[in-house]
């Protein structure tokens, strides 16, 4: 068995909550009704999952301003093997190096990378690949450091989680790496494949970790929606929650997703909020606004509205331009928050409002947007799943004003130039707080594969 915390949670204070005993009437009413509107009524009420209180927190303590920074450390990163990044080539203005993610010698399912990283105030770039594997299987956390051009192992996730050889793994870090209030950062780890997956004493679902880059410590915080995995997460960290969709993997496996939306209180270090397990479309965004307010697809162009201030979810009553939600940026300076959508691809612009306006269309598939610090434009690559080499792996910015295009560099040039790989597309794309560098993380494969994947590349590209 590996050393780590387990799946057990240790409690801070938080003498400033108030708690209010939740009625027997409440308990009755179960997972939520539809009202008329469309509205979906819950009780205010923490259902299942580790750490779960049973009670009721008073309305005026949903939003707050985060007091505390005295989490548990955590134990130290066990650390791994590093490269330098290298130039790749020039267009213009724009310059480019990159390198291969240093990785175990075994063979992955195949080795990738499935979710967004997180660049830190001082620039460096926290990211994660995983081998893909169901039994066993096993992610591994990266910073990258611009000032040293550097991109460094900090660990593996079986390190630090309870787990026997031959139990379900975690192949996956599949959704966003998520700021904390106090500099601390979190991620879920998620099954690389469900076929046949098996439950056990190790393996109850997938689990939640929060990294402390300073420190150099990663503490395991718990299994948020048991027997369940989280392919999305993202958060709000000026309200200290993180929100996330959990999906379960045995009715998955028949085609069906269904399950619930959550919402993670880092501070008191529990779930806060448990939606009803019904079907979501997609399962691959959760989009915040300016006011901590989480949307997730829940089919037809339709979105789910959590608002943490009554800890309630409620339908949006404006539709997006395609079936289900794919990505979104961070809110942009004056509120708005940019999305993607599915079926068909679409840009869209979400307004301080609630109203929404399509802003034109990427070539193809689209998992992953990133903004400008300045909130005048954004950053893509389409074709993510396999095949953004065919199109040369376009970076594209577009002006958010008037969606107007343009392609800032080709990228798979370089890298079959430079590293010998063909790009098979990104799920990872983050600007740098300074606005003059982009983080570009990149399944690749070898040169005439037929799609780009089993190894994975880091690229920064340095705009003018």
């Amino acid at each position: 068995m590996n050393r780590g915390a387990g799946l057990g949670l240790g409690r801070r204070g938080t003498g400033w909550l108030v708690i209010a005993l939740l009625v027997s009437l409440v308990v009755g009413l179960g997972v939520g009704t539809v009202l008329a509107g469309g509205s979906i009524h819950l009780p205010r009420l923490f259902r299942g999952g580790s750490g779960s209180s049973g009670v009721e927190v008073a309305t005026s303590d949903s939003v707050r301003s985060v007091g505390s920074c005295g989490y548990a450390v955590g134990e130290p990163l066990v650390g791994g093997p590093s490269v330098e990044l290298v130039e790749l080539g020039r267009e213009g203005p724009v310059w480019v190096e990159g390198a291969v993610y240093p990785r175990p010698d075994y063979e992955g399912d195949p080795w990738t990378q499935w979710g967004q990283g997180l660049a830190l105030p001082d620039g460096r770039f926290l990211s994660a690949i995983g081998d893909h594997r169901g039994p066993d299987g096993n992610s591994f956390i990266y910073e990258y450091d611009p000032d040293s051009g550097t991109l460094a192992t900090l660990g593996d996730v079986l390190s630090y989680l309870e787990h026997e050889p031959g139990a379900w793994g975690y192949g996956k870090v599949h959704g966003h790496i998520v700021a904390g209030p106090c500099g601390e950062v979190y991620l879920s780890t998620y099954w690389g494949t469900n076929r046949d997956l098996r439950f056990s004493d190790t393996y109850r679902g997938d689990v939640l970790l929060r990294l402390d880059p300073d420190r150099r410590t990663i503490a395991a915080l718990g299994v948020p929606v048991q027997r369940h995995g989280v392919p999305s997460l993202t958060g709000w960290p000026e309200g200290g929650l993180l929100y996330g969709e959990a999906i379960d993997p045995l009715l998955e496996a028949d085609d069906i997703d269904q399950g619930p939306f959550f919402a993670y209180d880092v501070v008191r270090e529990e779930l806060v909020f448990e939606g009803p397990h019904h079907p979501h479309e997609g399962f691959r965004n959760v989009m915040v606004d300016a006011r901590g307010r989480a949307y997730y697809s829940i089919g037809g162009g339709e979105l789910a509205v959590y608002d943490p201030q009554d800890n309630q979810l409620r339908t949006h009553p404006h539709r997006m331009p395609g079936a289900w939600l794919r990505a979104s940026t961070s809110p942009l300076p004056d509120g708005r928050v940019v999305g993607v959508t599915r079926d068909p691809d679409t840009f869209f612009v979400l307004y301080p409002s609630g109203e929404i306006e399509a802003l034109g269309s990427p070539p193809a598939y689209t998992t992953s947007v990133a903004l400008h610090p300045g909130g005048d434009r954004f950053f893509y690559v389409p074709e993510a799943h396999g095949d953004t080499w065919q199109l040369g792996g376009p970076l594209t910015s577009v002006d958010i004003d008037t969606g107007e295009q343009s392609v800032i560099v080709e990228l798979n040039p370089l890298v079959e130039a430079g590293l010998g790989l063909r790009l098979g597309g990104t799920y990872n794309i983050v600007t740098a707080p300074s606005g003059d560098a982009l983080y570009i993380g990149m399944n690749a494969g070898p040169l005439g594969s037929d799609d780009g994947f089993g190894e994975v590349v880091l690229l920064v590209v340095h705009l003018p």
